[in-house]
């Protein structure tokens, strides 16, 4: 877990707090089944009082192990997540239910630190703009070399079309 002491924040009206960390994986509660971190994550932002909320303001980055989407094959790359929470004092009212509360001099941003994270990772990963995948007839790795395996292949409710064709 991740704790911030905001006292001194709450003192005052502009009040703010530089934060920086290096963080692994079970700080922040990801496990390798959700997300293979390679580096340490590296931390950059600041805590500050906007008034009515604290507003959590963050850049995080680490190496991570990802899987192409059409290949298959492991590869790390450089992950970018940025982070911008509020947190509002306990009893405040007109929130959503799943906003970040506090109601203490001590803040928890473990939570939001996790999701932004996860988040930022890509639905699919290529490990190469040009990566051309697997062949859909006998699965070889397509950026190997040709296979020389016939893929054309005709969308059965057109095929009845294919007669009109003269070649």
């Amino acid at each position: 877990m991740i704790k911030i002491n905001v006292a001194e924040i709450q003192k005052k009206l502009v009040g703010e707090k530089s934060l920086r960390f290096d963080l692994d994986a079970k700080e922040l509660e990801i496990s390798s089944d959700e997300l293979v971190i390679l580096s340490p994550v590296a931390l950059e932002g600041t805590m500050s009082n906007a008034g009515d909320v604290l507003l959590l303001k963050a850049v995080m980055t680490a190496k991570v192990q990802r899987m192409c989407g059409r290949c298959l094959k492991e590869f790390s790359a450089e992950t970018k997540a940025e982070v911008l929470d509020k947190f509002y004092p306990q009893g405040a009212e007109n929130i959503e239910d799943d906003a970040f509360v506090y109601d203490s001099d001590v803040i928890d941003i473990t939570e939001p630190l996790r999701e932004s994270l996860l988040l930022a990772e890509p639905i699919q990963a290529l490990c190469k703009q040009d990566c051309r995948g697997l062949c859909p007839v006998c699965g070889a790795d397509l950026n190997d070399g040709d296979c020389g395996c016939d893929r054309f292949t005709v969308d059965p409710r057109l095929a009845a079309l294919k007669q009109f064709i003269k070649h």
